[in-house]
C-alpha cells in the first residue's frame, strides 16, 4: 500500500499542492590510525497534504563503522530504514509503516531516533491515535528495529488517558509481545498526574508479567517568583522489556543530569532498569535578571543498597553586561563502573563584540582518584571559538592528561588537540570540518550511553533542509 501511494505521489497521480520537505545528514570520517574512510548518510523526504502525509528515510554506512557495529556484515550499506504513510481527519490520526511513540514518561514504551547515539528504534506496523477534550487513546502493532535494522518478535500496545477532573490526569498502558519460539510476554503500567498554577506532580507504576515486582518513578515541580524545585524518584526492578535481538521497547528517566560541558561526561551513569533506584533533587534560585544559582543532586542504588553513582553539582549563571555572560559550575561525582571519584571545576563564558560577533571561552579541569589502588590523576580542557552569526565558526579544542605518569599505565598520547570550522549557507545549510586528535569518551543521552573511542584524522559534516 505504500508502495503505491509512493509511485502515484511520484507519478503525478496526487498532486503536489502542498509541501515537500527534504533533509540530508552526511557525515564523513577518515580515520588515520586505521586507514579507515567511513561515510554515513540519512535523507529523509516528507510530503504532506492536508490530510495526508507521506515519508521516506534512505540510510547509507559505507563502510559500517566498526566501533558501532561490531558485526557490520549484518548491516546493508544501502537501505530504506524508514517509510510511512499518515492519514490526519479531526480528532484521529493513522499510520502505516515506520513510526515512532512513547507511552507515558517512557516506562513501559519509548521508540526514538538519536543519531548520536547511532540508536533508531523505530517501529514498522499500524499505529492509531485518537485525541478528545477528556480521553486520549493509542493502539499499535508492529517489529521493532535493532542497530542491524532487524525485525522479529510482534509488538501489540495500548495507552489511554483521561481527565476526569479539571486537574486531574489518569492514564494506562498494555504491552503485549508474540515472540515465535519463545514465550510470549506483557507489560502493563498506570499513571495519575496533579497540575495547579505552581505545582504538578506525577506519578506511573509499571508490573511486568516475567518478575513478581512493580517498578515506579514519581516527580514533583514546583515554582515560585525566585525558586523553583524539581524533585524525582525512581524504583526499576526486573523492568526492561527487551526483543530476541536485545533492544529494549522502553526507557525510562534515569534521574542524573546530563550535563553540556565536557568533562562532565566522562564518567557518566548508564541506566539499568532491571536493578536502580535513587533519586534527583534540582533547585535552581534566580535572586535577580541577571544571576542564577542551581544546585543538583542524584543518587542511585541497587535493591541491595550498593551505591552505585552520586553526584553534587553546583552551577552559577551570571549576565555581567548585555554583552557578557559567564559560568561557573563544580561537580563531584562517584562513579561505579571505574570505581572512580571525580572532582570537576569549570568556568565558560561568552563575550558579544557586536551583534553578530561572539567568543567563547571553556576552561576545565578534572581530579579523579581511584578507589581500588588510590592513584590521582588530571585532566585539563580548553575551548576557545569565534563566530561571526550566522555564517562562520572557528574552533581549537585542545586537552591535557597526566594519568600516563602513573605505574603500570600505557597511552599512546597525553594530549589531543583539534581544529574545527563551520559554515552556514542559504539559510538552512551546514558544513562543518573537524581536523587533528580528540580523545575518547562517552556519548551519553537520558542515561543512554555509547563509547567513542579515541580520534585521530578529519571529519565532514554537511547538513541539508529545503
Amino acid at each position: 500500500m505504500i508502495r503505491k501511494l509512493l509511485l502515484l505521489l511520484l507519478a503525478g497521480a496526487i498532486p503536489l499542492v502542498a509541501q515537500i520537505s527534504f533533509k540530508n545528514q552526511l557525515h564523513f570520517t577518515r580515520w588515520n590510525e586505521y586507514h579507515r574512510d567511513i561515510l554515513e548518510d540519512w535523507s529523509d523526504v516528507t510530503y504532506q497534504r492536508s490530510w495526508l502525509q507521506l515519508g521516506i528515510r534512505y540510510e547509507i554506512n559505507h563502510p559500517p563503522d566498526p566501533f558501532i557495529f561490531p558485526r557490520d556484515s549484518l548491516l546493508k550499506k544501502y537501505e530504506l530504514t524508514y517509510r510511512y504513510v499518515q492519514f490526519n481527519y479531526k480528532r484521529v490520526t493513522a499510520t502505516v509503516g515506520t513510526f515512532y511513540e512513547m507511552f507515558g514518561r517512557g516506562l513501559t514504551l519509548r521508540t526514538y531516533e538519536d543519531r548520536n547515539l547511532r540508536v533508531d528504534t523505530n517501529l514498522d506496523g499500524l499505529k492509531f491515535n485518537f485525541s478528545g477534550r477528556r480521553f486520549k487513546l493509542k493502539a499499535l502493532a508492529g517489529r521493532m528495529r535493532d542497530k542491524y535494522n532487524r525485525r522479529k518478535d510482534t509488538l501489540y500496545g495500548f495507552d489511554s488517558e483521561g481527565k476526569p477532573l479539571k486537574n486531574v490526569h489518569l492514564g494506562a498502558s498494555f504491552l503485549y509481545q508474540d515472540s515465535p519460539g519463545r514465550k510470549n510476554t506483557h507489560m502493563w503500567s498506570g499513571r495519575f498526574s496533579y497540575n495547579r498554577e505552581a505545582w504538578d506532580f506525577y506519578a506511573e507504576m509499571v508490573r511486568p508479567d516475567w518478575y513478581d515486582a512493580f517498578s515506579y518513578y514519581t516527580a514533583f515541580n514546583w515554582a515560585g517568583d525566585e525558586v523553583a524545585v524539581t524533585l524525582e524518584y525512581k524504583d526499576y526492578n526486573h523492568m526492561s522489556f527487551k526483543t530476541i535481538y536485545g533492544t529494549e521497547y522502553n526507557a525510562a528517566p534515569s534521574l542524573t543530569r546530563e550535563h553540556v560541558f565536557s568533562l562532565l561526561n566522562r564518567h557518566p551513569h548508564a541506566l539499568n532498569q532491571n536493578d536502580e533506584k535513587g533519586y534527583q533533587m534540582e533547585v535552581t534560585y534566580t535572586p535577580s535578571l541577571s544571576m542564577e544559582f542551581l544546585f543538583n543532586h542524584s543518587q542511585t542504588f541497587t535493591h541491595a543498597n550498593q551505591r552505585i553513582f552520586q553526584e553534587f553539582y553546583g552551577q552559577f549563571h551570571h549576565y555581567f553586561s548585555e554583552s557578557m555572560e559567564y559560568y561557573l559550575a563544580m561537580a563531584w561525582n562517584y562513579d561505579f563502573t571505574t570505581n572512580t571519584e571525580n572532582l570537576t571545576p569549570l568556568a565558560d563564558g561568552t563575550i558579544d563584540f557586536t551583534e553578530r560577533d561572539q567568543l567563547h571561552l571553556s576552561l576545565q579541569h578534572q581530579h579523579t582518584k581511584s578507589r581500588f589502588d588510590q592513584s590521582e590523576y588530571d585532566n585539563e580542557f580548553a575551548l576557545i571559538e569565534y563566530s561571526r552569526s550566522p555564517y562562520i565558526s572557528l574552533a581549537a579544542v585542545g586537552e591535557y592528561t597526566n594519568k600516563y605518569k602513573l605505574n603500570n599505565i600505557q597511552m599512546r598520547r597525553h594530549t589531543w588537540l583539534y581544529g574545527m570550522v563551520s559554515f552556514n549557507f542559504w539559510r538552512n545549510q551546514r558544513l562543518s570540518f573537524l581536523y587533528g586528535s580528540r580523545r575518547e569518551g562517552f556519548v551519553c543521552v537520558g542515561g543512554i550511553c555509547r563509547y567513542e573511542p579515541e580520534f585521530e584524522g578529519i571529519e565532514i559534516k554537511l547538513t541539508n533542509r529545503f
